[in-house]
């Protein structure tokens, strides 16, 4: 099957775009699964617009089954027409991410007046009473190799957490011997907006002691972080706010040892006045404690040639020959291929569970483990937050059983880092709903811009 997408149109507060779906095969091709999962069989719901330049993701509204009924057969092509919300003005091109397919750049966006298709009636005949139709704003985010922090970015701010075991000796304002190193990442991201901003340091606790005395000792915390970072680089540009919120503003549920370590945090959050300030650097994320590589969990293999992994105790093929640079993020499709049939659960391409509760991603469903490793940072997969709160990566919800001789691909978004090639990194470690993850390496994958 032959997908080719666009152009796309805007009127009014909607975007709609042209799918032309043929096939050369002597057989017919049914449709049902070839843009959505789950619930939404038979649609284009699935589907993802996105203004990678502007860091927004649009989900389809219309859910219009008409369009992918029947077959389709050698001779007889099919146009479908995925609706979206409207597109800002200026945007002449977008992307698109096709589940179970891969991701489309460079799509374009033109007047109404310049399709053969009827904008009109596209709009009329899909159930637009659906889904927000947003955008909703990507975020990018990343995890450093120890565990000492994380950070997490969107157009307007960066929020660096450290972690208050690492950062802090234990039930203390004291800082530790590895405070500074781990200071270094805020630092970084101060040294990126010359201009300055609003700076806000804010400590945070477990439950563990009584309200009164983790209050006082989140408190003294943010201020020992603020204390240090003046000594560390000038923040006379910036606008600071000091405060603690003690075991009231939890990360995850405080219900076990582990996740009281996630909630023990302080948190600096930094505001420039000038956010293209960092322009001129590509990556997202703060600068790392250590810049060494960690040690490979699991099989490794060069992105183009591939890598065996084992998935229901059948050795499955896993290969990437190249991820495409649009704005500051990185797409690219992961290829899974056996000899053999394959039960494939969603589950074990999914981040282990400290990772998903640290970046707050949401359900059992979603490929979310496939990580970029550069200079000592793992960067997750690009995500955004739809408006009932749950936070969604960029990539497949699903994951479809893999049948003998054929493909399946993994269609993934990443934050861009700076590099003409990537190394791509499954991690190990439990996931609530399986013990069973794919952990493998791909290296040397080729970045090629859009």
């Amino acid at each position: 099957m032959t997908v080719e997408v666009g152009p796309v149109a805007v009127k009014g507060k909607y975007t709609v775009a042209r799918f032309h779906i043929s096939t050369d095969s002597k057989e017919d091709v049914y449709l049902s699964q070839a843009f959505a999962q789950l619930e939404n069989v038979g649609t284009t719901a699935d589907v993802r617009m996105m203004s990678l330049e502007q860091s927004l993701v649009y989900v389809e509204l219309g859910g219009n089954t008409e369009d992918l009924s029947g077959a389709v057969t050698k001779g007889a092509p099919k146009d479908a027409f995925p609706a979206f919300g409207a597109l800002n003005d200026g945007v002449h091109s977008v992307e698109m991410l096709l589940p179970n397919m891969g991701v489309v750049v460079g799509v374009p966006v033109v007047k109404e007046s310049e399709v053969d298709f009827n904008v009109d009636d596209v709009i009329a005949k899909a159930n637009l009473q659906g889904p927000d139709p947003g955008p909703f704003k990507l975020e990018r985010a990343t995890v450093s190799m120890d565990g000492s922090s994380d950070t997490k970015q969107d157009e307007k701010s960066t929020t660096v957490t450290v972690a208050g075991d690492v950062t802090f000796a234990t039930d203390s304002d004291q800082l530790s011997a590895q405070a500074d190193s781990v200071l270094t990442s805020v630092v970084e991201q101060i040294k990126k907006y010359p201009s300055g901003g609003e700076l806000t340091i804010t400590g945070h606790t477990d439950d563990v002691a009584d309200d009164a005395h983790n209050q006082d000792l989140s408190e003294r915390r943010a201020k020992a972080v603020s204390d240090r970072l003046k000594k560390l680089t000038d923040l006379s540009k910036w606008k600071e706010s000091v405060s603690g919120k003690g075991e009231s503003s939890p990360r995850v549920p405080n219900d076990n040892d582990e996740r009281r370590q996630i909630n023990r945090r302080v948190e600096i959050t930094l505001t420039p006045s000038r956010p293209a300030e960092a322009s001129a650097t590509p990556s997202t994320s703060a600068a790392p404690s250590s810049t060494a590589m960690p040690k490979a969990a699991g099989p490794v293999g060069k992105g183009p040639e591939g890598v065996d992994v084992k998935i229901d105790g059948k050795t499955v093929h896993m290969v990437i020959d190249h991820v495409v640079r649009v704005g500051n993020y990185l797409v690219g499709t992961v290829l899974l291929t056996s000899s053999e049939k394959v039960s494939m659960p969603v589950a074990p391409f999914s981040l282990p569970g400290k990772m998903m509760e640290l970046r707050g991603l949401s359900g059992v469903f979603g490929v979310s483990g496939i990580t970029i490793l550069s200079g000592g940072l793992r960067y997750l997969e690009a995500d955004y937050t739809y408006s009932d709160g749950s936070r969604l990566p960029l990539a497949n919800s699903f994951v479809y059983d893999l049948e003998p001789e054929a493909s399946q691909s993994l269609p993934v978004v990443w934050p861009d880092v700076g590099e003409d090639s990537i190394t791509i990194d499954m991690p190990a470690g439990e996931y609530l709903y399986t013990r069973e993850r794919v952990v493998a390496r791909l290296t040397d994958i080729p970045v090629v811009n859009a």
